[in-house]
């Protein structure tokens, strides 16, 4: 692909690669074309857009306790119902990130958020697990669209690189906006209507962003994009055979005969891919992007932050609501220090990357959403609020610091013609961090529940078969509520105390992890961001 735009980003540090060759006049024209009189009406219009989509990921989670006593799905079929969703929406966002540069980043916004809303209507009235299901497959179609086209939208309505980082800590904010409605809204609802109630948040949100976008929205196009059809159907399989082994191994085991064989699709995909990519004049994803190490390191980040943010989340929920028996609103009021926080912090992340730089702000928000998440160790199974919120706090600030600065780096490290590959691309990776979070850290809990709860009670003095017993009855879902009273007070206390041992290792895990990330990010991440390099013009 020619190189059609001047450097995007503030800063003047030298290139790590020689750039292209001078792009042609008409060209650069093209780059700088299209960009609306008024921005930030289509900004904030595409931010609904972001915002349900995040709703509909944290409403899901809060509700789940209800969906699971009416519909009574089976174990593997109830981490279906969340993952569905990010199953599609992961595998699709780099085609649509394609779609949209083809035929119009408007026109995709405006589909991906009329089948949303189509969606969450099909979830309102779903009567089984199955329907439900196909429902969030059907949301993820749509917010596979939605994702990437509304930032792109965001990256192309400003032409000065600080004003769209500003732009890109508003579009950060609403998704953690999204995520501090979810649980709040499903909670109102739930305590007078039934679960199928909070799907009607998006049916809203969804419906007003349908109707605002072709009156606020400007179209935009790349003006010389071409289909890479190989590279669309390659890269599908390639990201859908990863995501279903990472969400599906997690309950069937990495090294069923059935995840194996998914690997094997991935690996011969993945190579068929990488080849495909990079023989192709105009390729869906341009490889030589990733010979910037910058580049590389600031998509393991993006990959990094949506781990911790949502992996974190997800185990504060999980540990409220089994060990503190909380209500799904009690919850998502609890949630507020986190999501509140992200939120505010988002809004000033633009300004701060712009003083320190993209090296320390990113390196710093790795390090504090880590020590959020050790120091949500303090918790334990009898404790109160008190103990809860700093963790929260400081988790929620260090996702802050990562969510808008690490997709500004993304979009301003490479020309304004590349801004929706790139778009595509950072979305696909923090995607897949949101897969890998739940799934590998609520793996860890749900896997060592049970040998921490029959150790347990072994402990207490429960004999071996009545403690395996009653360990099996606790992964049916069977409460203690028929036992003798000596032996429920010893099966309650010691099952609260196995949970908590299991959400702290998901939570040592899960902080180690991004720590250990830190380094890299420090090492290879660039003060300021230079342009990518780009193919030459053939």
């Amino acid at each position: 692909m020619p190189n059609t735009s001047q450097p995007s980003v503030a800063g003047t540090a030298r290139p790590l690669v020689p750039a292209a060759s001078t792009p042609p006049a008409s060209a650069s024209a093209a780059g700088h074309s299209g960009i609306p009189a008024r921005p930030w009406r289509g900004v904030l219009t595409v931010c609904l857009g972001v915002m349900m989509a995040f709703v509909n990921v944290s409403s899901t989670i809060g509700a789940l306790g209800a969906i699971q006593q009416d519909l009574r799905p089976s174990a593997s079929a109830l981490v279906w119902v969340t993952s569905a969703y990010s199953l599609v929406v992961a595998t699709l966002v780099m085609s649509a990130g394609t779609l949209a540069d083809l035929v119009g980043r408007r026109t995709v916004f405006l589909g991906g958020a009329v089948v949303f809303t189509a969606g969450s209507a099909l979830a309102f009235t779903a009567d089984s697990t199955g329907l439900l299901i196909t429902a969030q497959a059907v949301m993820g179609l749509g917010g596979a669209a939605v994702l990437p086209s509304s930032l792109s939208i965001v990256s192309h309505s400003f032409a000065d690189p600080h004003q769209r980082t500003k732009a890109i800590g508003v579009w950060a904010s609403c998704s953690g906006l999204g995520l501090a409605v979810g649980p709040l809204g499903a909670g109102l609802l739930l305590g007078h209507f039934s679960w199928h109630s909070v799907y009607l948040i998006d049916v809203v949100i969804g419906a007003l962003a349908v109707i605002l976008t072709p009156f606020l929205v400007s179209e935009s196009k790349h003006p010389t994009r071409r289909l890479d059809l190989a590279g669309v159907l390659l890269g599908t399989v390639t990201i859908a055979s990863a995501t279903y082994a990472i969400i599906e191994g997690g309950s069937s085991g990495y090294a069923s005969p059935r995840i194996i064989t998914v690997y094997a699709v991935f690996a011969v995909s993945l190579a068929l891919f990488l080849i495909a990519e990079t023989r192709h004049h105009d390729p869906m994803l341009d490889l030589r992007l990733f010979r910037n190490a910058s580049y590389t390191a600031v998509m393991g980040v993006a990959a990094a932050s949506m781990f911790g943010f949502v992996g974190t989340s997800l185990l504060a929920v999980l540990y409220m609501e089994r060990v503190q028996q909380l209500s799904a609103l009690a919850t998502g009021v609890r949630l507020l220090a986190m999501f509140a926080t992200y939120i505010l912090v988002s809004a000033l992340a633009g300004r701060l990357v712009q003083k320190i730089g993209y090296t320390l702000m990113l390196t710093a928000g790795l390090v504090v959403m880590g020590a959020g998440a050790l120091a949500l160790l303090a918790v334990g199974p009898f404790t109160g609020y008190g103990a809860l919120w700093p963790g929260l706090l400081i988790a929620g600030i260090g996702s802050a610091m990562l969510t808008a600065p690490s997709t500004a780096a993304a979009v301003n490290s490479v020309p304004r013609l590349q801004a929706g590959m790139a778009s595509a691309t950072v979305n696909m990776f923090r995607q897949i961090g949101s897969v890998l979070g739940p799934s590998i850290l609520g793996t860890i809990v749900t896997t060592r529940f049970p040998h921490y709860l029959e150790d347990r009670l072994v402990s207490a003095g429960v004999p071996g078969p009545d403690a395996a017993r009653v360990t099996a009855g606790a992964l049916h879902g069977d409460t203690a509520a028929e036992m003798p009273a000596t032996l429920a007070r010893t099966v309650t206390e010691s099952a609260a105390q196995a949970f908590t041992d299991a959400v702290h290792l998901g939570l040592l895990i899960g902080g180690s992890a991004l720590l250990v990330i830190a380094i890299p990010t420090a090492v290879f991440v660039r003060h300021r961001n230079t342009p990518a390099p780009t193919r030459p013009a053939r």
